[in-house]
């Protein structure tokens, strides 16, 4: 009785110890939530700036409305400021960095259109953020996709936003990093207007 005593106690003293290693501070709590958040908003909204939109069959049923100003506002919910590049002209709206299309690694309008019939996004997975301060990187992986990103943010009055991000694409080994497979996303190379 006394030795199942003592490995009862045992187990629940590792199982406390456990609990602690998953346990978050509230900012990366709070990094965690941002980043949810960030995946949870359509390729439509977010890259494409059309709001509303709704679809079946590869089909839009319900003409979504382009909005590019809400879309440079939604952005602006995620990204410094100097990240997001006003585009003019025919596809007027707001980007961030080389495309815009930073949050899935390898994939482009293409993949990630529902007019296209594109698949689901990929899964992700939000590794536990590191914080110093007022800056932080958390580092999410796509465990069926060969790429990941590594998101840099900054603790602003109205909370965190990304300031960088870097995104690996590999060549389906990931054992091997080809030399140039890491890409700067942004800061771009021309600021907002």
């Amino acid at each position: 009785m006394k030795y199942l005593l003592i490995a009862f106690l045992l187990a629940m003293l590792a199982s406390s110890f456990v609990a602690r290693a998953d346990t978050l501070t509230p900012e990366q709590a709070a990094i965690k939530t941002f980043i949810k958040k960030l995946y949870a908003i359509s390729f439509n909204e977010f890259e494409a700036a059309t709001f509303g939109a709704k679809y079946k069959n590869c089909e839009e049923i319900v003409k979504g409305k382009h909005d590019p100003d809400r879309q440079c506002r939604l952005l602006a919910e995620f990204l410094v400021k100097e990240a997001i590049i006003r585009k003019k002209g025919i596809h007027q709206g707001c980007m961030a960095g080389v495309n815009g299309y930073f949050r899935y690694p390898g994939l482009d309008g293409m993949d990630l259109s529902p007019v296209e019939c594109a698949d689901p996004p990929p899964v992700l997975h939000i590794n536990t953020p590191i914080v110093n301060g007022d800056k932080a990187m958390v580092h999410v992986t796509f465990p069926k996709v060969t790429g990941d990103n590594f998101y840099y943010l900054r603790k602003m009055p109205e909370g965190w936003r990304i300031y960088k991000v870097e995104t690996r694409e590999n060549s389906g080994n990931d054992d091997h990093i080809e030399a140039g497979d890491t890409v700067n996303v942004f800061p771009p190379e021309e600021q907002s207007k």
